[in-house]
């Protein structure tokens, strides 16, 4: 087999990088150990939201969320995007000075965040009833299927030429001196000059054997689903921005599905799990099951006797500042896409963007600097 660039692993990263390369006329062959977005990517309650993310990547960002709008066009609602809306609430006076500055941010870019009283919240989510003294509300973040998504940019990429291998694991990236040759599966070797690795948990531990260390850890991403309701929560629900930390500073995410489920979670502390755990499945952690029903019943008291129909682990793939690691590493032809800390669905076609035009050696849309791995080195060699 031969193959002019190799992308290894089929989440939603892997597929939108696939998609943009072949469409630039590239020889693509994507491979996943498993499934299409059967890892992080199909656990991910994929929202597409600017509102209270990252200063730093703020531009990249807003470019994001018009590509997604762009792509709803274009694919013709296949992956049931919905712009919903997002609501941070804030349940401490000393917290709504940071949603203003959050919201200053935003304006100044020409989003359209604004702050919240009570009866404002409650217009919005009637059903967003807990003891919270203000929100931020950000109109334009949209929310997007995550199965139907990858699996929409995957059929567009093998359309334009590209061709998908499932259950095909990347034991090993070939090189010869300083340069990549391929990649070595159970199936055999598929030779090429180029090798993006887009494998979240899995990156650093397939390029540590080449002496490439990244600083990439996993940590579990834990959801819980209700059984199904009537329309009670029309967009996307998170705490504000906080210096006090927990659910103060953002871990936490409500929002309904299109069958009805109510999808939850609640992260107070930690996650960071052992090299290797992504390999695990294990059961859902008691206490963060206590904690997110204790947060989604403080919010929304009516949800109170509604019954849990199932939970969910994954493995995201996390860096020491939450940013992405994008661009070259390793020998000539080697490049990464991973450190997702949760945020692939958003990231997704700037991280496409930013491989594609490295590869062509074409302008790149976007600033790519935020992501760049030489700020890890010398723990990263660079090409």
């Amino acid at each position: 087999m031969s193959a002019h660039i190799v992308v290894v692993g089929a989440g939603i990263v892997g597929a939108a990088t696939a998609l943009a390369l072949a469409e630039r006329g590239f020889a693509v062959t994507l491979l996943d150990r498993a499934a299409p977005g059967s890892a992080v990517s199909g656990a991910s309650l994929a929202c597409l939201g600017t509102h209270q993310n990252s200063e730093v990547e703020l531009p990249q960002l807003i470019w994001a969320t018009r590509r997604w709008a762009e792509w709803d066009q274009r694919f013709t609602g296949a992956f049931h995007y919905r712009r919903c809306g997002q609501i941070r609430f804030i349940d401490h006076a000393a917290d709504i000075s940071t949603a203003e500055h959050w919201i200053a941010l935003e304006r100044a870019a020409g989003l359209s965040a604004q702050l919240l009283n009570l009866d404002e919240v409650r217009r919005i989510e009637p059903a967003l009833t807990g003891p919270i003294l203000a929100a931020s509300w950000s109109p334009d973040d949209a929310l997007v299927n995550p199965f139907l998504s990858v699996r929409t940019l995957l059929r567009a990429a093998v359309e334009a030429g590209a061709r998908f291998l499932g259950h095909q694991p990347a034991q090993r990236i070939d090189c010869q001196g300083d340069r990549v040759t391929g990649v070595t599966t159970p199936d055999g070797r598929i030779d090429a000059n180029t090798v993006v690795v887009t494998g979240g948990p899995w990156t650093a531990g397939l390029l540590a054997p080449m002496g490439i260390e990244l600083p990439i850890v996993p940590r579990k991403a834990q959801c819980l689903a209700t059984v199904a309701q009537p329309p009670t929560i029309r967009g996307v629900v998170g705490a504000s921005k906080s210096e006090q930390g927990g659910v103060h500073g953002g871990y936490t995410q409500i929002q309904q599905s299109e069958a009805g489920q109510i999808l939850f979670n609640t992260v107070l502390a930690g996650g960071e799990s052992a090299p290797g755990s992504p390999d695990r499945v294990p059961q859902v952690d008691l206490p963060f099951v206590v904690d997110s029903a204790t947060t989604l019943m403080r919010l929304f008291p009516g949800l109170r006797h509604v019954d849990l129909l199932r939970s969910w682990v994954r493995y995201e793939a996390v860096t020491p500042d939450d940013r992405f690691i994008i661009g070259p590493v390793g020998p000539t032809g080697l490049y990464v896409g991973a450190g997702d800390n949760g945020t692939g669905f958003l990231r997704a076609p700037v991280i496409a963007e930013i491989i594609a035009s490295a590869i062509a050696g074409t302008r790149c849309a976007v600033d790519p600097s935020p992501y760049d791995p030489a700020r890890f080195a010398p723990k990263v060699a660079l090409q």
